[in-house]
C-alpha cells in the first residue's frame, strides 16, 4: 500500500507547532465559514474551514488530555495506483499529555460513508505512525450547547486568583448551581454585602465558569442543559464586568 514503511520516529515529529500546508481560500457565496479560534491550550489562533471544525477545535481545547493542535499540519501523497487514494490532507494534529499524538478528519455525518475509502488509508497510516485517528462528526446535544457557553470563559482574563480558587472549588461541591455557589463562596470569603453586587458577584461567578472549563471542578455536561436562570444570570454579569471601571 505504501511505497516505504512510514518510520515510528513520525510519532515525536512536533507537528503540534506546524503552520498549515496550504492556504484557507474564501470568495463570494462559499458555503463554508472560515475564521480562526484562539485556542486556551496553545495560547495562540488556530484555523478551521467550517462550524465543524471550530466544534472539534472548542471540544480540543476543553479536553485536558490535549496539550497542542496543529490545522492542517501535513498532507498525504498515496502511491499511484492505491485503490481509492489521492492527496489527502488531514483537517487537524493533536498532541496528547502522554506524548502520542491523534491525526483528525472532520466530516459531516452525512458524508461519512462518501469519505470511507480515504478514512481507512489514513486510520493505516496513523497505525504505522504510531498515531491515533479520529473522525469527528459533530458533539450531541447539550453538550454541544454548553460547551459553546463555557468556552466563553476560557480566555485568561476570567482565572481566579490562586488564594480564591480552593474556595471557589469547595463551594461549589456537588450538584451545586453556578448561583448558589457564589452566594456560598462570598459567604467564605467573608466579603461585605455592598460589595456583592456586581463585583464581587461578576468575579466569582467568572472563576467558576473558567474553572469549569479548565475541568478544575466538573458538570455533568452531557446529561442536561445549564440552568437557563444560572446562564442568563452569568451572561449579565459577564456584560457587566466589561462596563465596570
Amino acid at each position: 500500500m505504501l511505497d516505504e514503511p512510514v518510520l515510528s520516529a513520525w510519532a515525536s515529529l512536533g507537528l503540534e507547532h506546524a503552520l498549515p500546508v496550504r492556504s484557507f481560500f474564501s470568495w463570494p457565496g462559499k458555503r463554508n465559514y472560515e475564521g480562526s479560534w484562539w485556542s486556551s491550550t496553545t495560547g495562540s489562533h488556530v484555523s478551521f474551514e467550517s462550524l465543524l471544525e471550530r466544534d472539534f477545535l472548542m471540544l480540543a481545547d476543553y479536553d485536558q488530555d490535549v496539550v497542542g493542535i496543529a490545522s492542517q499540519p501535513f498532507a498525504v501523497l498515496w502511491p499511484k495506483g492505491t485503490d481509492g487514494g489521492r492527496g489527502h490532507v488531514p483537517d487537524f494534529f493533536v498532541r496528547l499529555r502522554d506524548g502520542g499524538g491523534r491525526v483528525v478528519d472532520v466530516r459531516h455525518r452525512d458524508h461519512l460513508e462518501a469519505g470511507s475509502c480515504q478514512f481507512a488509508l489514513t486510520r493505516a497510516l496513523c497505525d504505522e505512525a504510531g498515531w491515533e485517528y479520529e473522525v469527528f462528526s459533530g458533539i450531541p446535544e447539550p453538550r454541544s450547547s454548553n460547551l459553546r457557553w463555557l468556552s466563553g470563559y476560557r480566555f485568561q482574563r476570567y482565572a481566579p486568583a490562586g488564594t480564591v480558587v480552593p474556595v471557589i472549588l469547595e463551594a461549589i461541591g456537588s450538584g451545586v448551581s453556578v448561583s448558589a455557589a457564589v452566594r456560598r463562596a462570598s459567604r467564605m470569603l467573608e466579603l461585605e454585602p455592598q460589595l456583592f453586587r456586581p463585583i464581587s458577584c461578576i468575579w466569582l461567578s467568572s472563576g467558576s465558569l473558567k474553572l469549569a472549563w479548565t475541568s478544575r471542578c466538573r458538570w455533568m455536561l452531557g446529561s442536561h442543559r445549564l440552568k437557563r436562570c444560572c446562564l442568563c444570570r452569568a451572561w449579565r454579569l459577564r456584560c457587566e464586568s466589561r462596563q465596570v471601571v
